[in-house]
């Protein structure tokens, strides 16, 4: 299976800060309403393939993992 999305990091801080959204648009449409638009790089789009579940699960849970991973 895959999972698709796109992430605007932050650029100095967790990196649980920083902006998901399902689409491009989505992402840069919270970008502007969250305002400071220069703490953040630009949207990518990341994809997880995964085969389970419990497989997405341990990648988004294991260490290294968060917003950003992909």
């Amino acid at each position: 299976m895959k999972f698709t999305y796109w992430v605007a990091e932050i650029k100095d801080g967790d990196r649980s800060e920083s902006i998901v959204g399902r689409t491009r648009h989505e992402c840069e449409q919270k970008l502007l309403a969250y305002g400071d638009q220069d703490k953040y790089r630009e949207p990518v789009k990341k994809t997880l393939l995964y085969e389970d579940v419990f497989d997405l699960f341990e990648m988004v849970t294991g260490p290294g993992a968060g917003r950003g991973l992909g």
